[in-house]
């Protein structure tokens, strides 16, 4: 046998190299029988939802969110007619605050004709260095611990700025430390723009004694005060110009006539002071 006739006889018996696709082919048994079936488990909707609809959903939810929390606010400050703040070193328990806010409703109007009387009363328990020394003088005196919690005590006083500054409060009931920094900023009305002149007996003219005032006396839930607090009522806010000029002046109204009704307030006829009189029904 020939050279050449050996190398086609060798060439014809090796086995005849196969395409990549045949070999895939090959490898999964196609070539000689079906591809088995691979079961999947159903998707259901909400899965599939999700998937297709997830940034969309959260951006809804987190907007719906939004508006309901608005819309609960707005109902909520609808049902207020007047806002009050009181800052100081006087303690108000929530009980205490109530009977404040009913006092006042006793003789204010339904301003915002919502057929409710809303009165929300926003308090401070702050202390200054002075009256800090002297609780510190007094519970050693008494042999008694006292801690005074100085970072919480910067916190409301942080607070209580803020309400000045931005709040919804317009009748204020101050310490005469914390009434004498408002004064000094120019932030309250005089009291003869309000009443039509200052009245006998006040501190000076932006300030009165709440103490002193008869519907103090009258209502023996205006004790809670420390007697030496002064009733004062704060200019048009300079924040109305984000609120709208005229809601804000409406609203002001609203508070300037509570504040003349406490500050004029006449005993019932009948009902005498006596240093035995407490509470007024």
């Amino acid at each position: 046998m020939s050279d050449k006739e050996k190398i086609n006889q060798q060439s014809s018996e090796e086995e005849i190299p196969q395409s990549a696709a045949a070999r895939v082919m090959h490898g999964l048994g196609t070539d000689r029988e079906e591809r088995p079936e691979i079961e999947v488990e159903p998707v259901s909707f909400w899965e599939n939802f999700w998937y297709h609809h997830k940034w969309k959903t959260i951006i809804i939810g987190f907007f719906a969110v939004l508006l309901i929390v608005c819309f609960t606010q707005m109902s909520m400050q609808d049902k207020t007619d007047v806002y009050v703040m009181y800052a100081g070193p006087g303690y108000l328990t929530a009980n205490e605050g109530r009977s404040v806010q009913d006092a006042m409703k006793q003789i204010m109007d339904d301003y915002n004709g919502d057929g409710e009387k809303g009165v929300l009363l926003a308090d401070f328990n702050y202390l200054n260095a002075e009256q800090i020394a002297e609780k510190k003088a007094q519970a050693e005196a008494e042999g008694v611990d006292l801690n005074i919690d100085t970072y919480g005590n910067a916190t409301v006083y942080e607070q209580y700025e803020m309400e000045v500054i931005a709040g919804e409060s317009v009748i204020y009931i101050l310490d005469p430390d914390l009434y004498a920094n408002v004064k000094h900023a120019g932030g309250l009305m005089p009291l003869a723009e309000v009443l039509g002149e200052t009245p006998e007996g006040a501190i000076d003219d932006t300030g009165i004694r709440l103490a002193e005032t008869k519907f103090a006396r009258f209502f023996g839930a205006m004790d809670v005060f420390p007697e030496d607090s002064v009733l004062c009522i704060r200019r048009v806010s300079t924040m109305s110009v984000f609120k709208g000029q005229k809601k804000t002046e409406r609203i002001h109204a609203y508070h300037t006539d509570l504040f003349t009704k406490i500050v004029n307030f006449e005993f019932p006829e009948g009902w005498v002071e006596t240093p035995e009189t407490t509470t007024a029904p």
